[in-house]
């Protein structure tokens, strides 16, 4: 799922023309923590290619962080997580809000973390990339393999 911002971003539009095409019906979309969130087939209707330049921008920004030179400079110990989930879409959903609402909370550990998610059709699963502090990461990682276990 996108963001208003990442796909405002990738089309080189301000946010609110974003969210008035979500009014008008131009683009469907659904809140999720109180953010409007763009599920990625219907990012896809509505930008074509820009959908791919998101998930090539996510694979540029992860080889910078391995290559050293990750784009927001962060103080420590930076970190970037990967992983992948085979679960139901609504699983990942609720996985994806869990994660908006640690985003959204007053916490002094997050800095400058933020996560994308996506879904890869082909494989039928979805990804998550998190990047920030030891800390919060690894606070975030804990959540889910918290939701997740009491799921098995």
């Amino acid at each position: 799922m996108y963001t208003v911002d990442q796909i405002a971003e990738t089309l080189d539009m301000h946010p609110r023309t974003i969210r008035r095409y979500i009014r008008e019906g131009k683009l469907k979309a659904s809140k999720v923590g109180g953010e409007w969130r763009i599920r990625e087939e219907d990012a896809a209707m509505f930008t074509g290619g820009a959908v791919r330049k998101l998930h090539e921008g996510t694979k540029r920004e992860i080889g910078r962080f391995l290559d050293g030179r990750p784009d927001e400079a962060e103080d420590g110990f930076p970190v970037c997580a990967v992983f992948d989930c085979r679960v139901a879409a609504e699983e990942a959903a609720r996985i994806s809000q869990r994660l908006v609402a640690f985003m959204n909370e007053d916490d002094p550990e997050r800095g400058k973390a933020k996560f994308q998610y996506l879904y890869v059709e082909e494989e039928k699963k979805s990804r998550f990339v998190l990047w920030g502090s030891p800390s919060f990461v690894g606070k975030l990682l804990g959540a889910i393999g918290d939701m997740t276990a009491r799921k098995g």
